[in-house]
């Protein structure tokens, strides 16, 4: 049972219980507890095993009996019992980008769908024009949901194909001999998403490479196997492996780790300078003679270049970049020292301040910003003014006992009208974010960000496109115009480190620090201390768009940053 499996699971309880008119706290009980699950870098049943599965923030007896179950039998008896009278083909719809499970339910019990192909038939013949809610514009979006739903089929959150692709990695290195192994394709390249998970290993003698590779003890199924490569599905995705051989590997490991513009630019210059490039090596093409392809640095060194990064071979500029000596020295995970966006128990997340500090210091880092929500999302319990000086001294508190700098931050709501909840003289860090009225049409949202920019003056601007991956595109606004505004306002965008987020994405990274020349905040937007660990998705994004350590805010020091805050400050 796959990590993946349970999550999708504990998701359906939740979309049930939400048709149903359940508490809002029992819905997001199991939402978070799906979270947590997709979450893991371990598998599901190795945590069981060990009877730690309650270990999990946020499991519960209740809900661990449940996933012991599932993990038991394969079913969950209390999600048939609740489910009895759903239709299997709503929690499908349920996929689809803009349809929550009361829409999926009105959509069955009003009209009779139960798939998405009924609904897009509905759609195309107009069927739904008549019912409470449901204009043109409802139409259009919906269509545009399933077009989104169509193409995000089958693709893998890169957050949960890593780990996958690591133990595997460790997997083979314990029970096979070969010479290196690498992840390669989109993966090895840090994309949000994947489609196939695709590993590559140099080795002379292949067969006893792939007959490991298909024993491994995970694999559900084995959908392809030949001599030097083999095709799995285990973890909830396919994973291909192909053996190449050892005087090759640099040329393999290039070409397969793409992208295709970027390996089509270099083969257009291998030709200019009389060579050709494939999977195979370099090679003279009067002579046929092999020049390079033991390693990626030789192969990029023989067409006159540096090596490139895999996180930005997107053909953005990089090969012209690498011609002119001009690439620039990516940020590390090593050169960060703190993270922008966390939430405690004073909001919605399930750590004390102390224990979120706590977690910064093992993580080696300087300093931590205590970024809770202020009041006013609902069911979302957020800082009020009353409770700022209460939260203001557990931060205090928590940085005398954890001995790192905290930094009093708030992630104030921008409302449907420009209001913003709410600033102080004492909130170190503003953040100014949107999480209602979400559909506005996009000179509704420019004019709230306007609004706050100007009046507030926030020092970041949270998840500035709102987008979620596979679930919704986000704001009608592009990063693009968000960072005009950010330009103009001197209002820094946050890298949203959330894997569900990871916005601004990487082409907004690149506009922030190349046209713009402005710098980004990383944040986790982290709800309890495991997630916290999730600042490396941001570093891998902020990679992928050119950002240098002197690009991003969280490579400062404790100092450097109090010194930022202060002149911010001064009116």
């Amino acid at each position: 049972m796959t990590n993946l499996e349970v999550a999708n699971m504990l998701n359906q309880i939740a979309s049930v219980l939400e048709i149903k008119g359940e508490s809002i706290f029992k819905i997001r009980a199991y939402q978070e507890a799906a979270t947590r699950i997709g979450n893991l870098s371990e598998p599901i049943e190795e945590v069981w095993r060990r009877g730690e599965l309650r270990n999990i923030p946020g499991i519960g007896e209740s809900i661990a009996a449940k996933i012991e179950e599932y993990l038991l039998t394969g079913k969950c008896s209390y999600l048939e019992e609740i489910a009895r009278d759903v239709p299997a083909g709503l929690f499908q719809m349920l996929e689809v980008p803009g349809i929550g499970p009361k829409l999926a339910w009105r959509l069955y019990q009003e009209v009779g769908l139960t798939s998405v192909e009924e609904l897009e038939q509905a759609l195309h013949e107009h069927r739904l024009l008549g019912l409470r809610g449901f204009g043109a514009k409802m139409e259009k979006k919906l269509l545009d949901g399933i077009r989104m739903y169509r193409q995000m089929s089958g693709r893998i959150p890169l957050y949960m194909a890593l780990p996958i692709v690591t133990r595997i990695i460790q997997y083979m290195k314990r029970n096979a001999s070969f010479v290196d192994i690498a992840p390669a394709g989109s993966l090895r390249r840090g994309r949000p998403d994947i489609g196939d998970c695709d590993i590559l290993v140099a080795s002379d003698d292949p067969i006893p490479v792939i007959e490991a590779f298909v024993s491994m003890p995970d694999v559900q199924q084995v959908t392809a196997k030949g001599d030097t490569k083999a095709s799995v599905f285990t973890g909830g995705i396919q994973v291909d492996l192909r053996v190449v051989p050892v005087e090759s590997w640099g040329a393999a490991l290039q070409y397969f780790t793409g992208s295709k513009a970027h390996n089509i630019k270099l083969r257009e210059l291998a030709i200019k300078k009389g060579y050709k490039l494939n999977e195979y090596g370099l090679f003279e093409v009067a002579t046929d003679k092999k020049v390079a392809g033991r390693s990626e640095e030789e192969i990029y060194a023989a067409l006159g270049l540096p090596w490139i990064p895999p996180m930005m071979r997107e053909d953005r500029g990089e090969i012209e970049l690498a011609m002119n000596g001009e690439l620039p020295p990516l940020v590390q995970m090593e050169d960060i020292k703190g993270d922008f966006h966390t939430h405690t128990t004073f909001s919605d997340g399930i750590n004390t301040v102390y224990e979120m500090a706590e977690k910064a210091k093992a993580m080696g880092y300087e300093w931590l910003v205590i970024s809770d929500h202020a009041t006013g999302l609902g069911v979302v319990d957020g800082v009020t003014p009353e409770r700022l000086q209460e939260y203001v001294d557990a931060i205090r508190d928590a940085e005398r006992k954890v001995g790192i700098k905290l930094f009093v931050g708030l992630e104030g709501n921008i409302m449907a009208d420009g209001t913003y909840l709410f600033d102080d003289p004492r909130i170190e860090v503003p953040i100014a974010s949107i999480h209602t009225a979400l559909g506005q049409e996009k000179e509704k949202i420019l004019d709230r960000y306007r609004k706050v920019f100007g009046e507030v003056r926030p020092l970041i601007v949270g998840h500035p496109t709102g987008r979620l991956l596979g679930r919704r595109e986000g704001l009608k606004v592009t990063a693009a115009e968000v960072l005009q505004l950010c330009n103009e306002y001197g209002v820094i965008p946050e890298l949203n480190a959330s894997p569900e987020r990871l916005d601004i994405d990487d082409v907004g990274v690149l506009m922030a620090v190349t046209q713009y020349r402005m710098p980004i905040a990383i944040g986790t937007d982290a709800h309890d201390t495991a997630q916290m660990e999730h600042l490396y998705l941001g570093v891998l994004q902020a990679q992928r768009g050119w950002a240098r350590k002197e690009d991003v805010l969280n490579t400062l020091s404790a100092d450097e940053l109090t010194e930022l805050l202060a002149k911010r400050r001064k009116p």
